[in-house]
């Protein structure tokens, strides 16, 4: 018997061999039964719960119906601080990894008595497959800063990795962290102040030291004597680029809130609507020009400039929403502000759509809603692309200049 499964309620634990039953139809039968016992809560004297050992064994049935009496149950930790997202990674139970994250995101951030959390033992265990669905799912989920977490040594999961001697684990770390704090984070320093490329000396091997040399000196990785000085200022100055962008994020956003409520030219303060007879015997003229109070002067007259207001007003309020929203990861009470960030988008799009007259009012339905939706999704893309445009065009100014 597997050792976990001595931790499982009797009613988990397979039947031998012999049994009738397939393995998916043992596991719904069972399934049923947890349902009907508090045995789930509880831990044995070896501190090990039933999920625990679920998720060991790679049940992801069993897994679900436990999280579903309640999803607390996932943070619960059992021997050594582990929780089962802990052991289903040290086993390499992708399915359970990823029903585990996904019920309950924080649980990636948990961490043993020791100071690992899943990714580093994942690394630890050689579970190449859990480490990259680790990676992927706090891409996912925004907790990048999980990449970054330290143990009670100091070691960060690229450390583990680089003293292992797995490639492929440094190039998924490595290629997961974002460019702008990439050659910050390969040169972190552990407790005894080695960064990766000091282990990688330290102890080296026959077989791949060099690729993965190259692959960490590509990063900007250094020797811990090079960067122990210059972290200082790069965090300093890292930490002052933030704050400056939370301040221009912040800017733009109100600069573009506002803007959705007093448009250029202004709001009509009443409602003119004239009748056939009227349009029959009268030259047009602004006052007989119709109108409804509180639509937009500029957009009655001229509907393609107000769509081209709408249009650029629209990205300059969803990508300033999107930096506030990533530049105050890991901040407090950052929930809170999140469903401010939602209540002032459906605001914004809410008042465009508003002061739109009837001629334009579909286009800027359109453009609020989809274009609102899709332009961070769209400037993430772009990015590079724009940046190789960029770069071409100024080594084109440069050979002609």
């Amino acid at each position: 018997m597997d050792a976990f499964e001595i931790h499982l309620p009797k009613e988990i634990v397979s039947d031998p061999p012999h049994n009738s039953f397939t393995p998916r139809r043992e596991e719904n039968v069972n399934t049923g039964k947890i349902l009907r016992q508090r045995s789930v809560f509880d831990l044995d004297k070896d501190g090990f719960s039933p999920l625990h050992a679920a998720a060991a064994a790679g049940q992801v049935e069993t897994v679900r119906a436990i999280l579903g009496i309640d999803k607390k149950l996932c943070r619960l930790k059992g021997s050594d601080g582990k929780t089962p997202l802990h052991v289903a990674t040290m086993r390499g139970k992708i399915d359970v990894i990823r029903e585990l994250v996904l019920t309950c995101v924080d649980s990636v951030e948990d961490d043993t008595f020791q100071g690992q959390t899943a990714l580093h033992l994942a690394v630890l265990h050689q579970e190449i497959g859990a480490v990259i669905a680790i990676v992927e799912l706090i891409t996912e989920t925004n907790r990048i800063q999980v990449l970054y977490k330290k143990d009670e040594q100091g070691n960060t999961a690229l450390h583990l990795a680089t003293w292992r001697k797995n490639r492929q684990v440094i190039e998924v770390l490595v290629q997961a962290m974002p460019e702008e704090s990439r050659t910050f984070e390969v040169n972190a320093l552990n407790k005894m102040g080695l960064s990766t490329l000091d282990l990688l000396v330290m102890f080296p091997s026959e077989a791949g030291d060099r690729e993965i040399y190259e692959k960490l000196t590509e990063s900007g990785a250094q020797r811990g004597r090079d960067v122990s000085a210059s972290n200082v200022e790069i965090s300093t100055s890292t930490s002052e680029a933030r704050s400056a962008l939370l301040v221009v994020a912040s800017l733009v956003a109100t600069a573009t809130f506002q803007a959705s409520l007093t448009p250029p030219g202004g709001t009509w303060q009443d409602s003119n609507i004239p009748d056939v007879s009227q349009n029959r015997t009268s030259v047009n003229t602004t006052n007989q020009q119709a109108h409804v109070a509180g639509q937009s002067i500029m957009g009655t007259f001229n509907g393609v400039a107000f769509t081209l207001f709408v249009f650029f007003n629209t990205i300059g309020f969803s990508v300033s929403l999107s930096m506030l929203n990533i530049l105050t990861l890991g901040f407090p009470l950052r929930f809170q502000l999140q469903v401010c960030i939602i209540a002032m988008y459906f605001s914004h799009n809410t008042a465009m759509t508003s002061i739109a007259p009837d001629n334009v009012k579909l286009y800027c339905i359109l453009i609020t809603s989809i274009l609102a939706a899709t332009t961070p999704v769209l400037m993430r893309l772009l990015e590079k692309p724009i940046g190789m445009l960029g770069q071409f065009l100024n080594s084109m100014l440069r050979k002609i200049c």
